[in-house]
């Protein structure tokens, strides 16, 4: 028989090794989703195309303001 006294459990709040990885992975997870309802990488690259075309073209002469 061991003489030493037995361990006490893990306490349900203390942080090793799986909780961080579960941690981090649910970080990852919610800025994951975050991102995708802000419009994700291609709603940005359509807004990108959008504005270089939109400086290729010359303004139309409707779309300009009379000078005061």
């Amino acid at each position: 028989m061991s003489t030493e006294p037995p361990k006490p459990p893990d306490s349900p709040w203390r942080l090793n090794t799986s909780r961080i990885v579960l941690l981090v992975l649910g970080v990852l997870i919610v800025l994951i989703l975050i991102s995708s309802l802000m419009g994700g990488m291609t709603n940005y690259q359509q807004l990108r195309e959008g504005a270089q075309g939109q400086k290729a073209q010359p303004p139309a002469p409707g779309d300009l303001a009379p000078a005061n």
